[in-house]
């Protein structure tokens, strides 16, 4: 994407003086207009969001649209190792979702792609929730998750999907004791409802991750951005 303004508080820096002057020189180097306001004024252009006094114009980022046709090309892409996709189907809060953005990008996995229906769009506060790591790593986004699945699944990749630890499946094995041995799709449902009926009959697993005590109803499953880091590592 490309950045217009960068906004600087015009007050003395209690802490990271030297990291604003760090970016304010990036700035310059780019070419980007720095604007100096009142902390109060920045504040107002934030609205609910918080700052530490510096605040970044830029254009929208968007998720790069999917295609069967894409993707029939990806998965003949030849790897050193076993390629891990992340499927996110309907994963709607801002926070989860840059959170998912950042352990992905940390734990190495080749390609995530969001349902273009029902999920949290590329927003600032996923970017914050991120730390960054979605401005640089490229978000897919495709209409027909099921055939996504089948199209992978048809290619010989493993669809993992993921279930509460007290869901009783068929098929399911704790987190664990599941090995990696081919190129793999790791699919993640909403924060509410988990995965459909659907998507859960086109995996050829599903894992779980074992509780440390007994659970009680209602608080049988993980945060998905803490359950998918549990699960990516």
């Amino acid at each position: 994407r490309s950045f217009s303004r960068l906004f600087l508080k015009d007050a003395p820096y209690q802490t990271g003086a030297d990291r604003v002057e760090e970016i304010e020189s990036m700035a310059d180097e780019k070419e980007v207009q720095v604007v100096r306001i009142p902390k109060q004024g920045m504040s107002r252009m934030i609205g609910e969001g918080t700052h530490q006094g510096v605040c970044l114009e830029a254009t929208k980022r968007r998720a790069e649209p999917l295609i069967l046709d894409d993707i029939s090309q990806a998965v003949e892409l030849d790897l050193e190792r076993p390629p891990v996709w992340l499927v996110l189907n309907e994963v709607q809060d801002p926070m989860n979702f840059g959170a998912i953005l950042r352990s992905s990008y940390y734990l190495g996995v080749d390609r995530i792609i969001a349902s273009s229906n029902n999920s949290c769009p590329l927003t600032p506060v996923v970017s914050k929730a991120s730390s960054g790591a979605m401005e640089v790593q490229t978000v897919y986004s495709m209409d027909d998750i099921p055939a996504l699945l089948q199209t992978l699944s048809s290619a010989g990749w493993t669809v993992v999907g993921t279930v509460a630890a007290m869901d009783d499946k068929a098929n399911t094995v704790v987190c664990g004791d599941f090995s990696l041995s081919g190129p793999t799709v790791v699919v993640l449902g909403s924060e509410g409802n988990g995965l459909s009926a659907e998507l859960e009959n086109m995996c050829s697993t599903m894992v779980t991750i074992r509780p440390g005590r007994e659970l009680h109803p209602g608080i049988d499953s993980l945060n998905v951005s803490v359950a998918t880091g549990i699960l990516l590592h």
